[in-house]
């Protein structure tokens, strides 16, 4: 079904696009969603959704930095399985497994870049590990999936000037444990 949608892509640039992420990051994808939901049908299904969102947003995923991808798209997941379930008690945003830290390597990175980056995710893991859960989602939507104000609100039931002042305490709230443990 997905190679069906996106060899409806009119835009030869945009197919050759979303075709390398299927190629490169549908096993990855599938295993997230396996490890949310219940069963391999539901996961593939949700995948599926994730490929029909990002083919609609494709000028948008296009502009995702080649290191953050495979973060976004595992983000989307997530998300994707959030949405399904709406229950936060099955989350931990800052669960990365050892596959989702391969697939933030950029191949053409040296040793040292790849170390400090693992670094840098493990300090921010640990400190997101630390603060409530809304914020973490908080963040997540935010600075991972790349949605807007008025989309979080939408998704949590609350105002823009709420998701606003959220975003706030949640970056000085993991600001504030970043630095308690340095």
């Amino acid at each position: 079904m997905i190679t069906m949608m996106i060899s409806a892509i009119e835009n030869d640039f945009q197919r050759e696009f979303i075709t390398q992420i299927y190629k490169k990051y549908y096993s990855a994808m599938l295993k997230k969603a396996l490890s949310f939901l219940d069963n391999s049908e539901d996961a593939e299904e949700l995948v599926q959704e994730v490929f029909e969102d990002l083919i609609k947003r494709v000028d948008f995923v296009m502009e995702v930095e080649k290191t953050k991808l495979p973060a976004y798209l595992l983000s989307a997941v997530k998300f994707g399985a959030y949405s399904r379930n709406k229950k936060q008690s099955r989350w931990n945003f800052s669960d990365f497994e050892s596959e989702d830290m391969e697939l933030l390597k950029d191949e053409n990175s040296i040793p040292e870049e790849i170390y400090l980056k693992t670094e840098a995710v493990a300090e921010l893991k640990s400190a997101l590990e630390k603060i409530p859960e809304r914020y973490k989602n908080l963040l997540e939507f935010k600075y991972i999936l790349g949605l807007s104000d008025s989309e979080i609100g939408a998704k949590f039931g609350i105002s823009e000037s709420a998701v606003r002042s959220g975003l706030t305490r949640a970056r000085r709230k993991a600001y504030s444990v970043m630095k308690e443990g340095k």
